[in-house]
């Protein structure tokens, strides 16, 4: 009897472990919506593991998070300059985010123009080796005509020497049998 003790008490613990753990190591998730809320942001406490959907995470410690939030509520309570002011600033701030967005857009836009020019450049390189490979390979036949031909004006010239020295055998022949029946 005292083992099914032992081991309910066993199992009662190891459960209450397990079950500690897994609440200390839960994923807390973040989603987009929380991008667009107003409010207290969200606390995050140490040793937690949080999976942010948000397209942007801005940390901000305690002190700073105080040093704002007395800010805000010093200026919520002064006159209306400080309010327009602070207008002012937060929509400059909203026209530089706006402009950020157009720069970015620009970019990638050059980015696309850059890549067409790229391509275009390449297929022209493309071309001009083609018409390189033709005007070598025309070269190369001209030069093996060139070829030919020298070698039919070398034996046509030796072989219109050889008739010049084959007439001038036979005029010397003639010339001594002329000389020799006169």
């Amino acid at each position: 009897m005292k083992n099914i003790y032992f081991f309910i008490a066993f199992i009662f613990i190891i459960s209450s472990t397990y079950s500690q753990e897994k609440d200390s190591l839960d994923i807390i998730e973040i989603p987009e919506s929380y991008a667009n809320r107003l409010g207290k942001p969200l606390l995050v406490k140490k040793d937690s593991l949080y999976v942010f959907r948000t397209p942007h995470v801005y940390l901000v410690n305690r002190k700073s998070y105080e040093a704002l939030r007395n800010f805000y509520k010093a200026v919520g309570k002064k006159n209306d300059m400080t309010n327009a002011l602070l207008e002012n600033y937060t929509a400059t701030l909203q026209r530089n985010i706006e402009l950020e967005v157009e720069l970015k857009a620009n970019l990638d836009k050059n980015d696309s123009l850059d890549t067409a020019i790229y391509q275009k450049t390449e297929t022209t390189l493309v071309n001009t080796q083609k018409a390189l490979d033709h005007t070598i390979t025309n070269l190369e036949k001209a030069t093996n005509s060139l070829d030919l031909i020298e070698k039919s004006v070398k034996k046509q010239q030796r072989k219109s020497i050889f008739e010049k020295i084959l007439i001038g055998i036979g005029g010397v022949g003639v010339g001594v049998l002329v000389g020799a029946s006169l």
